[in-house]
């Protein structure tokens, strides 16, 4: 009788491997959860299948399939959520060796991808071809094109082209019967930011735009409210590509951490991308001037634009970073900032937010921290603090991962939570596929709890004391 270990080892040959050491690189991604947290799951997997073409993915997952071993996908695991870590041990497949560019349509403006493509390098390939990518995150150089589908993404180039899924046509599926499905058109929004819960993502057909030189624009505003209103008006007004926010404690925190002065001393920053011959300057100025701001220099702006990647480069000064994300209105930023400050005037703060389509903002709030401290633990609590402030203003959690699989109903919406759910009971019956990121890890103690729930009901008891225990330096937004 045949073992799991020699079948797959049958199957799969080198691309599998049980070797501890290397398993337990796959416990983790970009975030870091204190000890206790990653306790009460299951995180380092029982075997590693590191694919290299898609006869790998169907053949791991028709063998997880028929010996019910739970399936985590993972590519470069460069979000901090917990999407791409186990929570039951079992098989981590890994796609991030499908990282081929499979063809490219000039004339229509799209690409087939498989899903370990990273960005950067779909951009160089592109290039070649007189196209590019229409949105892309700030990880570019490291993140993978079916992680950031997977995982739900808005960044570079939101302003106009909208987030990740208002990008992707097509994409084929395999599922744990072996076989490979495709998605077109609506059928493709169940598989958009869950995580490969309902499959394992083996190509993706992107729609592209035409390459052209981008000019970037820096303009200095001094407040939040200015802000809100001047990015309503620049998307409506000023064929912008891209417009990414910081306020000056960010832009002092990157400053530091490279070793240069900050563009700004107070107020925010809003560096534009827009194509080169359509960015009417004087129309700009006269926006800015309009909302209390002025345009910097055109050595500013470059500098932004060129240094756009690696936000989290400030961890060098941290040593770590505490990060609130979330999604707010326009209509609700302001508000939402000022309690935000309010609430953690202590800390090392910054502020860092990209526009997307249709008048809202995607917003990280980055709070220096030291993941080895003996208090960090309860200082995480603050991470929250921006969230749970910005949906009194209309907010929503941005992405879900394990950590806030309790929040996907908000996430989703009705709809398409029902959706998901329906799907996934036909698709995966067993949840064998990635479990634990639908709703978060269950305790078979305690039914009715997840860790995800504990984690939000948890961090908000913590909050007010976490508040209080800022990190030893002491700069603010």
């Amino acid at each position: 009788m045949k073992t799991p270990e020699k079948e797959l080892r049958e199957a799969l040959g080198t691309a599998v491997t049980f070797d501890p050491q290397i398993l337990r690189t796959y416990d983790h991604d970009l975030g870091e959860m204190p000890g206790p947290l990653m306790a009460m799951i299951k995180h380092v997997p029982e075997v590693v299948v590191a694919a290299r073409s898609v006869q790998d993915v169907t053949r791991a997952m028709a063998i997880a399939g028929s010996l019910r071993i739970p399936v985590t996908p993972r590519a470069q695991a460069t979000s901090g959520y917990g999407g791409a870590i186990p929570c039951k041990g079992g098989m981590v497949l890994d796609v991030s060796g499908l990282d081929r560019v499979l063809a490219i349509n000039a004339k229509e403006a799209i690409v087939d991808v498989e899903p370990g493509v990273v960005w950067e390098a779909l951009s160089r390939t592109l290039a070649k071809a007189g196209l590019d990518n229409r949105v892309c995150p700030t990880s570019a150089p490291s993140s993978t094109v079916g992680g950031w589908f997977a995982m739900g993404g808005v960044g570079i180039g939101s302003l106009r082209y909208g987030s990740i899924r208002d990008n992707v046509i097509e994409i084929d599926v395999a599922g744990l019967d072996g076989r490979v499905t495709t998605y077109a058109g609506e059928q493709i929004e169940p598989f958009h930011q869950t995580c490969g819960t309902l499959g394992v993502i083996t190509r993706l057909r992107l729609a592209c735009r035409k390459a052209e030189a981008m000019r970037p624009a820096s303009v200095w505003l001094p407040g939040a409210d200015q802000v809100a209103r001047f990015l309503a008006q620049a998307e409506a007004q000023l064929p912008v590509y891209s417009a990414c926010l910081q306020s000056s404690g960010y832009c002092a925190l990157r400053a530091e951490a490279d070793g240069h002065a900050p563009a700004i001393a107070a107020g925010f920053l809003i560096t534009l991308a827009a194509p080169e011959a359509t960015l009417d300057e004087a129309e700009l100025a006269s926006l800015a001037q309009a909302h209390g701001g002025r345009v910097l220099g055109q050595a500013v702006a470059s500098r932004e634009w060129a240094e756009r990647f690696y936000p989290m480069r400030i961890k060098k000064i941290g040593p770590s970073v505490l990060v609130g994300e979330f999604y707010i209105p326009l209509s609700g930023f302001a508000a939402c900032i000022k309690a935000v400050q309010a609430a953690l005037p202590r800390d090392v703060l910054g502020l860092e937010a990209f526009a997307v389509r249709n008048g809202s903002l995607a917003v990280l709030v980055y709070m220096l921290d030291d993941a080895g401290a003996l208090l960090y633990p309860l200082r995480m609590g603050k991470a929250m603090i921006p969230l749970r402030l910005a949906q009194r203003h209309g907010g929503r959690v941005y992405a879900s991962g394990m950590w806030f699989a309790a929040e996907r109903r908000k996430l989703f919406g009705p709809d398409k939570f029902t959706a998901v759910a329906r799907l996934k009971k036909r698709l995966d019956p067993h949840d064998l596929l990635n479990p634990g990121k639908t709703g978060g890890p269950g305790f078979p103690f305690l039914p009715f709890l997840s860790l995800s729930r504990l984690i939000v009901i948890g961090t908000a008891m913590i909050a007010p004391l976490s508040a209080r225990l800022p990190y030893k330096r002491s700069k603010t937004f």
